[in-house]
Protein backbone atom coordinates (compact mmCIF):
# COMPACT_ATOMS: atom_id res chain seq x y z
CA UNK A 1 0.00 0.00 0.00
CA UNK A 2 1.09 3.41 -0.74
CA UNK A 3 0.67 6.80 0.50
CA UNK A 4 -0.95 8.40 -2.27
CA UNK A 5 -3.51 5.81 -2.57
CA UNK A 6 -4.95 6.33 1.08
CA UNK A 7 -8.23 8.53 1.33
CA UNK A 8 -8.47 10.91 3.59
CA UNK A 9 -10.67 13.46 5.37
CA UNK A 10 -10.40 15.57 8.30
CA UNK A 11 -6.87 16.66 7.51
CA UNK A 12 -5.34 18.89 9.88
CA UNK A 13 -2.22 20.54 11.14
CA UNK A 14 -0.38 22.00 14.66
CA UNK A 15 2.78 22.41 15.27
CA UNK A 16 5.02 19.85 14.31
CA UNK A 17 2.10 17.04 13.53
CA UNK A 18 -0.47 16.58 10.66
CA UNK A 19 -3.19 14.15 11.18
CA UNK A 20 -5.69 12.73 9.10
CA UNK A 21 -8.39 9.81 8.82
CA UNK A 22 -8.54 7.02 6.18
CA UNK A 23 -12.43 6.07 6.59
CA UNK A 24 -10.96 2.73 6.27
CA UNK A 25 -9.60 -0.29 9.28
CA UNK A 26 -6.22 -0.75 7.74
CA UNK A 27 -4.64 -4.57 8.22
CA UNK A 28 -1.23 -4.74 10.36
CA UNK A 29 -0.02 -5.71 6.61
CA UNK A 30 -1.60 -2.59 5.04
CA UNK A 31 -0.10 -0.50 7.84
CA UNK A 32 3.82 -2.11 7.79
CA UNK A 33 3.69 -1.24 4.27
CA UNK A 34 1.93 2.64 4.39
CA UNK A 35 4.97 3.34 6.96
CA UNK A 36 7.64 1.86 4.42
CA UNK A 37 6.14 4.11 1.87
CA UNK A 38 5.92 7.06 4.48
CA UNK A 39 9.70 7.05 4.86
CA UNK A 40 10.49 6.65 1.20
CA UNK A 41 8.50 9.99 0.63
CA UNK A 42 9.71 11.47 3.60
CA UNK A 43 13.39 10.96 2.05
CA UNK A 44 12.59 11.76 -1.35
CA UNK A 45 10.46 14.99 -0.98
CA UNK A 46 10.17 15.53 3.13
CA UNK A 47 13.64 14.82 4.69
CA UNK A 48 16.27 14.15 2.57
CA UNK A 49 18.49 13.03 5.95
CA UNK A 50 16.05 9.88 5.95
CA UNK A 51 18.46 6.90 6.27
CA UNK A 52 15.84 4.02 8.10
CA UNK A 53 12.93 2.96 9.50
CA UNK A 54 12.60 2.14 12.77
CA UNK A 55 11.15 -0.78 14.23
CA UNK A 56 7.16 -1.35 14.58
CA UNK A 57 6.10 -0.03 18.53
CA UNK A 58 2.62 -1.64 19.41
CA UNK A 59 0.34 0.03 22.16
CA UNK A 60 -3.05 -0.97 22.28
CA UNK A 61 -4.98 -0.17 19.11
CA UNK A 62 -2.19 1.79 18.03
CA UNK A 63 1.43 1.01 15.80
CA UNK A 64 3.97 3.58 15.65
CA UNK A 65 7.32 3.73 13.57
CA UNK A 66 10.46 6.06 13.90
CA UNK A 67 12.02 7.91 11.10
CA UNK A 68 15.86 7.51 11.60
CA UNK A 69 18.84 9.71 10.28
CA UNK A 70 22.05 7.08 9.64
CA UNK A 71 23.54 8.35 13.01
CA UNK A 72 19.89 6.73 14.61
CA UNK A 73 18.31 10.05 15.32
CA UNK A 74 14.67 10.60 15.48
CA UNK A 75 13.85 12.93 12.66
CA UNK A 76 10.15 11.88 13.01
CA UNK A 77 7.53 9.60 13.43
CA UNK A 78 4.39 7.99 12.14
CA UNK A 79 1.45 6.16 13.81
CA UNK A 80 -1.53 4.57 13.09
CA UNK A 81 -4.65 4.17 15.50
CA UNK A 82 -6.81 1.92 14.57
CA UNK A 83 -10.70 2.90 15.74
CA UNK A 84 -13.53 0.34 14.89
CA UNK A 85 -14.24 1.94 11.42
CA UNK A 86 -11.42 4.08 10.53
CA UNK A 87 -7.64 4.71 11.35
CA UNK A 88 -6.30 7.49 12.20
CA UNK A 89 -2.96 8.36 11.14
CA UNK A 90 -0.55 11.36 12.41
CA UNK A 91 2.81 12.80 11.07
CA UNK A 92 4.98 14.03 13.61
CA UNK A 93 7.61 16.08 12.25
CA UNK A 94 9.80 19.05 12.27
CA UNK A 95 7.81 22.09 11.44
CA UNK A 96 8.81 22.28 7.93
CA UNK A 97 8.86 18.97 6.95
CA UNK A 98 5.09 18.81 8.61
CA UNK A 99 4.15 21.23 6.31
CA UNK A 100 5.08 19.24 3.23
CA UNK A 101 3.60 16.32 4.76
CA UNK A 102 0.42 18.26 4.87
CA UNK A 103 0.33 19.90 1.36
CA UNK A 104 1.25 16.20 0.22
CA UNK A 105 -1.46 14.93 2.08
CA UNK A 106 -4.21 17.99 1.15
CA UNK A 107 -4.33 16.55 -2.67
CA UNK A 108 -5.66 13.04 -1.05
CA UNK A 109 -8.96 15.01 0.63
CA UNK A 110 -11.69 13.35 -0.10
CA UNK A 111 -13.91 15.56 -1.52
CA UNK A 112 -17.18 16.20 0.10
CA UNK A 113 -18.60 19.76 -1.04
CA UNK A 114 -20.54 21.48 1.65
CA UNK A 115 -21.85 24.67 0.83
CA UNK A 116 -23.67 24.69 4.31
CA UNK A 117 -19.69 25.10 5.71
CA UNK A 118 -18.99 27.98 3.23
CA UNK A 119 -22.13 30.14 4.31
CA UNK A 120 -21.71 29.41 7.60
CA UNK A 121 -17.68 29.75 7.85
CA UNK A 122 -18.31 33.43 5.25
CA UNK A 123 -19.62 36.48 4.80
CA UNK A 124 -18.42 37.23 0.85
CA UNK A 125 -19.71 37.97 -2.16
CA UNK A 126 -21.32 35.21 -5.12
CA UNK A 127 -17.50 35.33 -6.71
CA UNK A 128 -15.89 34.40 -3.18
CA UNK A 129 -18.53 31.70 -2.49
CA UNK A 130 -18.28 30.04 -6.24
CA UNK A 131 -14.44 30.33 -5.61
CA UNK A 132 -14.67 28.76 -1.81
CA UNK A 133 -16.36 25.78 -3.61
CA UNK A 134 -13.65 25.19 -6.22
CA UNK A 135 -11.52 25.22 -3.54
CA UNK A 136 -13.28 22.62 -1.91
CA UNK A 137 -13.35 20.10 -4.89
CA UNK A 138 -9.50 20.82 -5.64
CA UNK A 139 -10.40 22.60 -9.46
CA UNK A 140 -7.72 25.04 -8.06
CA UNK A 141 -4.32 23.92 -8.05
CA UNK A 142 -1.27 25.05 -6.14
CA UNK A 143 2.28 23.42 -6.22
CA UNK A 144 5.61 25.53 -5.26
CA UNK A 145 7.70 23.17 -7.59
CA UNK A 146 9.04 21.10 -4.69
CA UNK A 147 6.70 18.48 -4.32
CA UNK A 148 5.39 17.79 -7.84
CA UNK A 149 6.19 19.84 -11.08
CA UNK A 150 5.09 24.17 -11.45
CA UNK A 151 1.98 24.06 -13.96
CA UNK A 152 2.85 24.87 -17.46
CA UNK A 153 0.65 28.14 -18.16
CA UNK A 154 0.98 30.38 -21.99
CA UNK A 155 1.22 27.50 -24.57
CA UNK A 156 3.13 25.43 -21.99
CA UNK A 157 6.50 27.79 -22.38
CA UNK A 158 6.06 29.68 -18.98
CA UNK A 159 5.21 28.38 -15.46
CA UNK A 160 2.73 28.81 -12.63
CA UNK A 161 2.33 28.32 -9.34
CA UNK A 162 -1.20 27.62 -9.68
CA UNK A 163 -4.02 26.04 -11.72
CA UNK A 164 -7.63 26.57 -12.44
CA UNK A 165 -9.44 23.19 -13.75
CA UNK A 166 -12.77 23.52 -13.62
CA UNK A 167 -13.54 20.66 -16.20
CA UNK A 168 -14.07 18.23 -13.15
CA UNK A 169 -17.45 19.74 -12.20
CA UNK A 170 -19.55 17.57 -13.62
CA UNK A 171 -18.47 14.82 -10.77
CA UNK A 172 -19.54 16.89 -8.42
CA UNK A 173 -23.47 17.63 -9.15
CA UNK A 174 -24.03 19.67 -5.91
CA UNK A 175 -21.44 21.80 -6.78
CA UNK A 176 -22.04 21.60 -10.42
CA UNK A 177 -26.09 22.41 -9.68
CA UNK A 178 -24.94 25.86 -7.80
CA UNK A 179 -22.26 26.56 -10.01
CA UNK A 180 -24.45 26.27 -13.23
CA UNK A 181 -27.68 28.15 -11.44
CA UNK A 182 -25.28 30.81 -10.59
CA UNK A 183 -23.91 31.67 -14.19
CA UNK A 184 -27.50 30.83 -15.35
CA UNK A 185 -28.33 33.39 -13.09
CA UNK A 186 -26.22 36.17 -14.23
CA UNK A 187 -26.66 35.36 -17.93
CA UNK A 188 -30.23 36.33 -17.70
CA UNK A 189 -28.76 39.92 -18.24
CA UNK A 190 -27.16 39.04 -21.44
CA UNK A 191 -29.20 39.04 -24.83
CA UNK A 192 -28.48 36.16 -27.19
CA UNK A 193 -29.73 33.77 -28.99
CA UNK A 194 -26.97 30.38 -29.61
CA UNK A 195 -24.26 29.71 -26.97
CA UNK A 196 -20.70 28.28 -28.73
CA UNK A 197 -18.24 26.40 -26.57
CA UNK A 198 -14.60 25.73 -27.50
CA UNK A 199 -13.17 22.61 -27.85
CA UNK A 200 -12.94 20.47 -25.32
CA UNK A 201 -13.17 21.54 -22.29
CA UNK A 202 -16.25 23.48 -22.13
CA UNK A 203 -18.01 21.89 -24.82
CA UNK A 204 -20.23 20.11 -21.72
CA UNK A 205 -20.39 23.78 -19.69
CA UNK A 206 -21.67 25.61 -22.91
CA UNK A 207 -24.22 22.53 -23.72
CA UNK A 208 -25.38 22.33 -19.44
CA UNK A 209 -25.94 26.25 -19.94
CA UNK A 210 -27.74 26.23 -23.15
CA UNK A 211 -30.51 23.41 -21.59
CA UNK A 212 -30.64 25.89 -18.65
CA UNK A 213 -31.71 28.96 -20.77
CA UNK A 214 -33.02 27.69 -23.46
CA UNK A 215 -30.95 28.44 -26.31
CA UNK A 216 -29.12 26.48 -29.05
CA UNK A 217 -25.84 25.54 -28.58
CA UNK A 218 -23.00 24.62 -31.30
CA UNK A 219 -19.07 24.61 -30.54
CA UNK A 220 -15.93 25.17 -32.44
CA UNK A 221 -13.01 22.91 -32.95
CA UNK A 222 -9.23 24.21 -32.14
CA UNK A 223 -8.51 24.10 -35.53
CA UNK A 224 -9.52 22.42 -38.76
CA UNK A 225 -8.48 18.74 -39.37
CA UNK A 226 -8.84 19.60 -42.49
CA UNK A 227 -9.19 22.74 -45.14
CA UNK A 228 -12.39 22.35 -46.36
CA UNK A 229 -13.67 21.46 -42.78
CA UNK A 230 -16.09 23.89 -40.90
CA UNK A 231 -14.41 25.38 -37.86
CA UNK A 232 -17.95 24.87 -36.26
CA UNK A 233 -20.12 21.77 -35.41
CA UNK A 234 -23.37 22.02 -34.61
CA UNK A 235 -24.59 25.07 -36.55
CA UNK A 236 -24.67 25.99 -40.68
CA UNK A 237 -23.98 28.75 -42.18
CA UNK A 238 -27.00 30.18 -42.86
CA UNK A 239 -28.15 29.40 -39.44
CA UNK A 240 -25.68 31.65 -37.66
CA UNK A 241 -26.41 34.89 -39.87
CA UNK A 242 -27.21 37.90 -37.46
CA UNK A 243 -27.80 35.70 -34.81
CA UNK A 244 -25.98 36.99 -31.52
CA UNK A 245 -23.87 34.71 -29.75
CA UNK A 246 -22.86 34.10 -26.36
CA UNK A 247 -19.16 32.16 -26.62
CA UNK A 248 -18.50 30.40 -23.23
CA UNK A 249 -15.21 28.70 -21.97
CA UNK A 250 -13.96 27.59 -18.61
CA UNK A 251 -11.47 29.71 -17.72
CA UNK A 252 -9.73 32.96 -19.22
CA UNK A 253 -6.26 34.04 -19.77
CA UNK A 254 -5.34 35.92 -22.48
CA UNK A 255 -8.74 34.96 -24.77
CA UNK A 256 -6.21 34.89 -28.26
CA UNK A 257 -8.06 31.65 -28.95
CA UNK A 258 -11.37 33.02 -27.82
CA UNK A 259 -10.45 36.32 -30.55
CA UNK A 260 -9.95 33.40 -33.61
CA UNK A 261 -13.29 32.16 -32.69
CA UNK A 262 -15.03 35.53 -32.33
CA UNK A 263 -13.90 36.47 -35.67
CA UNK A 264 -14.77 33.65 -37.35
CA UNK A 265 -18.43 33.78 -36.07
CA UNK A 266 -18.23 36.75 -37.77
CA UNK A 267 -17.13 35.99 -40.76
CA UNK A 268 -20.12 33.44 -40.59
CA UNK A 269 -22.55 36.64 -40.12
CA UNK A 270 -22.79 36.23 -36.55
CA UNK A 271 -22.85 38.59 -34.03
CA UNK A 272 -21.11 38.36 -30.94
CA UNK A 273 -20.21 40.99 -27.81
CA UNK A 274 -20.38 38.64 -24.74
CA UNK A 275 -18.34 36.09 -23.79
CA UNK A 276 -18.76 33.77 -20.45
CA UNK A 277 -16.04 32.00 -18.23
CA UNK A 278 -16.55 30.42 -14.84
CA UNK A 279 -12.55 31.78 -14.05
CA UNK A 280 -10.90 34.81 -14.82
CA UNK A 281 -7.11 35.08 -14.32
CA UNK A 282 -7.05 38.80 -14.80
CA UNK A 283 -3.61 38.04 -16.96
CA UNK A 284 -5.00 40.89 -19.81
CA UNK A 285 -7.94 38.42 -20.94
CA UNK A 286 -10.59 41.08 -20.54
CA UNK A 287 -8.63 43.86 -22.23
CA UNK A 288 -7.54 41.36 -24.90
CA UNK A 289 -11.71 41.01 -25.74
CA UNK A 290 -12.68 44.23 -24.76
CA UNK A 291 -10.47 45.59 -27.77
CA UNK A 292 -12.75 42.98 -30.41
CA UNK A 293 -15.99 45.01 -28.75
CA UNK A 294 -16.79 42.02 -26.25
CA UNK A 295 -17.97 41.84 -22.64
CA UNK A 296 -16.21 40.20 -20.55
CA UNK A 297 -18.95 38.33 -17.88
CA UNK A 298 -17.51 35.71 -15.39
CA UNK A 299 -18.96 34.29 -11.91
CA UNK A 300 -15.37 34.26 -10.23
CA UNK A 301 -11.92 35.04 -10.49
CA UNK A 302 -8.23 35.27 -8.73
CA UNK A 303 -9.28 37.73 -6.78
CA UNK A 304 -11.78 35.94 -4.95
CA UNK A 305 -10.18 32.71 -4.83
CA UNK A 306 -7.32 34.77 -2.90
CA UNK A 307 -9.60 36.67 -0.92
CA UNK A 308 -9.39 36.95 2.81
CA UNK A 309 -13.08 35.99 2.98
CA UNK A 310 -12.13 32.14 1.81
CA UNK A 311 -10.82 30.98 5.15
CA UNK A 312 -8.00 28.32 5.29
CA UNK A 313 -10.12 25.76 6.17
CA UNK A 314 -11.76 25.84 3.12
CA UNK A 315 -8.76 26.86 0.85
CA UNK A 316 -6.14 24.42 2.83
CA UNK A 317 -3.41 27.01 1.83
CA UNK A 318 -0.40 27.19 3.65
CA UNK A 319 1.05 31.04 3.81
CA UNK A 320 4.08 30.28 1.81
CA UNK A 321 1.80 29.38 -0.79
CA UNK A 322 -0.42 32.30 -0.40
CA UNK A 323 2.32 34.17 -0.64
CA UNK A 324 4.12 32.97 -3.29
CA UNK A 325 0.69 33.33 -5.63
CA UNK A 326 0.27 37.08 -4.96
CA UNK A 327 4.14 37.28 -5.90
CA UNK A 328 3.99 35.16 -9.74
CA UNK A 329 0.35 37.77 -10.56
CA UNK A 330 2.05 40.78 -9.07
CA UNK A 331 4.61 40.05 -11.82
CA UNK A 332 5.42 36.91 -13.20
CA UNK A 333 8.54 37.88 -15.38
CA UNK A 334 9.98 38.76 -11.56
CA UNK A 335 8.62 35.37 -10.25
CA UNK A 336 10.20 33.45 -13.58
CA UNK A 337 13.47 35.40 -12.46
CA UNK A 338 13.72 34.74 -8.75
CA UNK A 339 13.21 31.02 -9.42
CA UNK A 340 16.01 31.00 -12.20
CA UNK A 341 13.40 30.34 -15.01
CA UNK A 342 13.16 31.45 -18.38
CA UNK A 343 10.41 33.99 -18.89
CA UNK A 344 9.17 33.78 -22.05
CA UNK A 345 6.54 37.20 -24.02
CA UNK A 346 4.08 35.41 -25.76
CA UNK A 347 2.08 36.85 -28.06
CA UNK A 348 -0.85 35.83 -30.04
CA UNK A 349 0.14 33.27 -33.30
CA UNK A 350 0.30 34.81 -36.52
CA UNK A 351 -3.16 33.02 -37.45
CA UNK A 352 -4.88 34.66 -34.61
CA UNK A 353 -3.12 38.11 -34.13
Amino acid sequence: MKLVQVPLREIEQGAGLVEAITPYILEYREAEDLAADVFRTCREVVEPDAARLGERRREANADSWDVLAAGGAVLGRFHAVYDVDETRLGFEFAAEAATRFYRLLRQQRIVRPDLLQVRRMMSGNLAETVAAVLWQIGAIKVSLGDLQPLFHVDMRRNRSPIYIDVKGLASHPAVNDFVLGSAALLLRNVEFDAVCGIEAGSIGLAAALAQRLAKPMFFARRGRRYPEASLFEGIRSHELFRKKVLLVDDTLVHGWTKARVIREIRNWGGEVDACFVIFDRRQGGEKDLAALGVQLWYLTDRRAALSPKVPREISLLTDREYDEINRYFEDPAAWHAARGLEYHHIQPPAEES
